[in-house]
This record gives C-alpha cells, sequence and structure tokens, in this order.
C-alpha cells in the first residue's frame, strides 16, 4: 500500500475526507484509508494502491487544491499521526498558561522540567510575591516563548 498527500483548502480537510470516502465508495474505488494529520492544516493524506486511484477519487471535489502528490512511506505518516507529549514542546523560560488545577487561567513561567514524572516547576506571574508550583505537564498550554 502507498500513501497520497492531497492539499486541500485549510479548514476543510474533514469534509474533503468524507466526499472522498463517499466518492470511493460510489465508485468502488480501492481506497483503503483517508487520513486527516491533527498538526497539518491543508492536508489530507490517501491511502490506495496507485496513484491514479487517489487522483479519481479527489477529482473535481471543490476544495481539493491539486491532485495528489508523490509517495509517501509508512514512517512519515505515523510522524505526523502520532501526538507529540507537551512536555517536549515547552522550554526553560517559555510563558504557559495552566488549564486545569487551582491555579486554572494564570499565566506562569516555566522554571524546569522533570521528563521522568512528566512535570513541570512553574513560576507563577502574577503572584504578589514569588510562588512556585509543580503541577503535570498536561495542566499547562503554551502561549509564547
Amino acid at each position: 500500500m502507498a500513501f497520497f498527500p492531497v492539499r486541500t483548502v485549510s479548514g476543510k480537510e474533514l469534509e474533503v475526507a468524507l466526499l472522498v470516502e463517499e466518492r470511493a465508495k460510489a465508485l468502488n474505488l480501492d481506497v483503503r484509508s483517508v487520513i486527516v494529520p491533527p498538526r497539518i492544516k491543508g492536508f489530507i493524506i490517501v491511502e490506495s494502491p496507485a496513484h491514479y486511484v487517489v487522483a479519481e477519487a479527489v477529482r473535481g471535489i471543490k476544495y481539493v487544491r491539486g491532485g495528489p502528490g508523490k509517495k509517501m512511506k509508512l514512517e512519515e505518516v505515523l510522524k505526523l499521526v502520532k501526538p507529540v507529549p507537551i512536555i517536549e514542546t515547552i522550554n526553560e523560560g517559555d510563558i504557559v498558561e495552566l488549564v486545569a488545577g487551582v491555579f486554572k487561567g494564570v499565566k506562569a513561567r516555566v522554571e524546569a522540567k522533570i521528563p521522568e514524572k512528566n512535570e513541570v516547576v512553574l513560576s507563577i506571574i502574577e503572584a504578589a510575591y514569588p510562588l512556585q508550583i509543580t503541577v503535570p505537564a498536561d495542566y499547562v498550554r503554551p502561549v509564547r516563548r
């Protein structure tokens, strides 16, 4: 099997994926799967044995921008689909917002990371006095670097 990327209008990826699925069923095309990568806007990935099958499946769909691209390897597709842990995207000194817990909605600066425990040490910016807390990495959302 091969994977082929298809450019779409940004924000219309899910609609295009559903239309490709419907067309593949209607025309009895050999389309095995349609993937909408969560971190990439403006692309879907279609799994099919041949380039021409994907071209037929996307032909004439309103939000498609060009035909299928070059064949992708499975490893490349897995990189796009596999979620990246939040702790890997945060660096010391970054400003984050707490999205859970007692301090929900408060902005803080990352002072340290503890990857083995999946925790971060934060210094609350809006506090009247120096206040450091340790929270799970899932409780924070990066705001800026």
